[in-house]
């Protein structure tokens, strides 16, 4: 039967996918969050970003993300894209002001499992309402039948954010995490628990998803799991092999083959400072258990993944440093053909 949203792994084959926009991108202010996440140097102040350098990254990326659909709709997969926030959104709460940053990232800020589609409790005060530019594309899949949640807004007090030696970690006095937390296996999901994800934010889930899917808790990186680990297809995985070791791979995955990804290419930023390391150049997409969408300039990368077996599509994409994100990070499969099953 027919589901409007369906997703149980990141490597079966992929049918529709929401891809982010770089319109309305506001470098939000330095505050305690951003600092938290990004960690940014230690002088950094709130940016005066140039304008025509603003618009010409909106631009390169908007030139970019229209290649990617070309690629995308070739190969069969139908590409939805989100209203186009505006800039410099500002709003506030009981604690603290902020300013949206950006609709780029679906990955981040939107979940899916099965048929289930669920907005994420982000820790980044900048990001509280990233999901309302894709609000009229979560209405249409609840109107087919996928079952539409968020969970509880966090409060992001200042005591939310905890400095440990060699470590951020967000505190457990709510549900955190960003969805691009969760690395999908079938019927077990892996949460990692880091600077924007903590064990209450583990738990709830594990509530929400069971006895349907087994929740597993683990520490990879200090962040998002899209640039340390990717689980190619049953038995494969591409692994950082500057964060991660076979001792601290995931251990019920720890038996599978591993493809250790060389330092990528570096294809630099264009703000006063990187929002991400060189390592979002491994931040790929599948679109299905033997082909994947690599950025363009990271030869390596495809190189290591050609000599495992796997099709590599490249397509230019030229700005992940500079707003912190890389071709997984910017879209979110909404269905992929295939169903749930056991890895494990």
């Amino acid at each position: 039967m027919h589901k409007a949203v369906w997703s149980v792994n990141d490597w079966d084959p992929l049918e529709e996918i929401i891809l982010g926009t770089a319109v309305g991108l506001t470098p939000p202010p330095v505050d305690v969050s951003l600092r938290h996440f990004f960690e940014p140097p230690a002088n950094a102040a709130d940016e005066r970003i140039d304008a025509g350098a603003l618009q010409r990254v909106v631009d390169e990326t908007e030139e970019d993300f229209a290649q990617l659909t070309e690629t995308l709709t070739a190969a069969g997969v139908r590409v939805r894209r989100p209203e186009h926030p505006a800039s410099n959104q500002r709003y506030a709460t009981p604690q603290w002001d902020s300013v949206a940053m950006h609709a780029l990232m679906p990955r981040d800020c939107l979940l899916v499992v099965g048929d289930r589609i669920m907005e994420a409790p982000m820790p980044m005060r900048s990001r509280f309402f990233e999901t309302a530019p894709f609000r009229p594309l979560l209405r249409e899949y609840s109107d087919a039948g996928a079952s539409w949640f968020a969970a509880p807004k966090p409060l992001l007090t200042d005591e939310t954010y905890i400095y440990q030696p060699g470590k951020s970690v967000v505190a457990d006095l709510e549900p955190l995490f960003d969805a691009a937390n969760v690395l999908k296996c079938g019927r077990d999901i892996f949460f990692n628990v880091s600077n924007t994800g903590n064990r209450r934010g583990a738990a709830w889930l594990r509530r929400q998803l069971s006895p349907d899917f087994r929740v597993h808790e683990m520490s990879i990186c200090s962040d998002h799991v899209g640039t340390t680990l990717h689980i190619l297809r049953p038995g494969l995985l591409l692994a950082n092999s500057a964060r991660l070791s076979p001792e601290t791979i995931p251990a019920p995955l720890r038996s599978w083959k591993t493809i250790w990804v060389d330092t990528p290419e570096d294809d630099g930023y264009a703000f006063d400072w990187p929002r991400a390391s060189v390592w979002v150049g491994m931040n790929i997409l599948a679109l299905g258990p033997d082909t994947v969408v690599v950025p363009a300039n990271q030869t390596r990368v495809m190189k290591q993944l050609e000599d495992a077996g796997i099709t590599v599509v490249p397509t230019t994409f030229r700005h992940g440093r500079t707003f912190g994100g890389g071709l997984h990070c910017c879209s979110l499969d909404i269905r992929r053909r295939g169903d749930l099953g056991s890895y494990l």
